[in-house]
């Protein structure tokens, strides 16, 4: 088994990743961001980018910092999947349960953009309800972000970084020659 997770700041491309991965390598997808907004949902709360702190903050204190990765966990091993890409990989609680679930077969790829801005007009882009509405707004949230989950803790433990900041197909082009070929391939 192979489960390559991806973590980022927002609108780094997480998503992308794994998409890619499924779109050109047939691989399974999950998220974690899923799980939360199906929470949500099922309480009949939008899924605003408040609304999902607020459940990721209400679980954490209830049933501890790793609740999600291990509902991810519960959910790879009843697939049996060969390989598996997991997006929404946040805090070192994630990390570190999916790490000592699957150990060497677990590679976390960090998905890089350097420019918070490139990083913000990639959420107008995509219009979703979660995103904010301005500049100052999108870095207030990327600092509570941090506040809840300590995602540069996370990411410190990444196994390999994937730059996000220039076009698709460059994009495109690390991902296959830093996760498929080193890390797929060698399944």
């Amino acid at each position: 088994m192979k489960i390559v997770g991806a973590i980022g700041r927002n609108a780094s491309g997480k998503d992308e990743l794994v998409e890619y991965l499924h779109e050109q390598h047939d691989i399974p997808t999950l998220s974690i961001g899923d799980i939360v907004r199906g929470i949500a949902e099922e309480k009949g709360m939008l899924p605003t980018r408040d609304s999902l702190h607020e459940i990721s903050q209400r679980y954490f204190e209830e049933y501890g910092q790793s609740y999600f990765a291990e509902r991810l966990v519960a959910k790879i091993r009843e697939k049996d999947w060969g390989e598996v890409a997991i997006t929404g990989i946040r805090s070192p609680a994630d990390v570190r349960t999916l790490r000592q679930e699957f150990g060497s077969d677990f590679t976390l790829v960090h998905v890089r953009v350097g420019d918070p801005e490139i990083r913000f007009e990639r959420t107008q882009d995509r219009d979703e309800p979660r995103d904010p509405e301005s500049f100052q707004e999108f870095l207030q949230d990327d600092r509570e972000e941090e506040q809840l989950f300590q995602i540069d803790k996370a990411i410190e433990r990444a196994d390999v970084t994937v730059d996000n900041s220039g076009s698709l197909e460059e994009f495109y082009q690390e991902i296959e020659r830093k996760v498929v070929e080193p890390i797929l391939e060698a399944c």
